[in-house]
């Protein structure tokens, strides 16, 4: 998976994490349907983490957060 793929992943979970605890907020009327979008909202976090993990343990670390060392 190239870089690129991965920060367009990144940013649709984003937008997808935004628009569920918006409408966790403000369109829930059930308590079924806040533990539904709990469970969403989990899940996508944990995928978002995921994803982080990733791109620490590969060299796409250096692309993403460029080069932090000094001499």
């Amino acid at each position: 998976m190239d870089i690129d793929t991965i920060s367009l992943v990144q940013n649709k979970i984003k937008k997808n994490l935004h628009s569920l605890k918006q409408h966790a907020i403000y369109g829930v009327d059930t308590m079924e349907k806040l533990q539904y979008i709990r469970g969403q909202i989990r899940s996508l976090e944990d995928l978002q983490q995921s994803l982080k993990d990733l791109l620490s343990t590969t060299e796409y670390e250096d692309e993403v957060h460029g080069d932090t060392e000094t001499d």
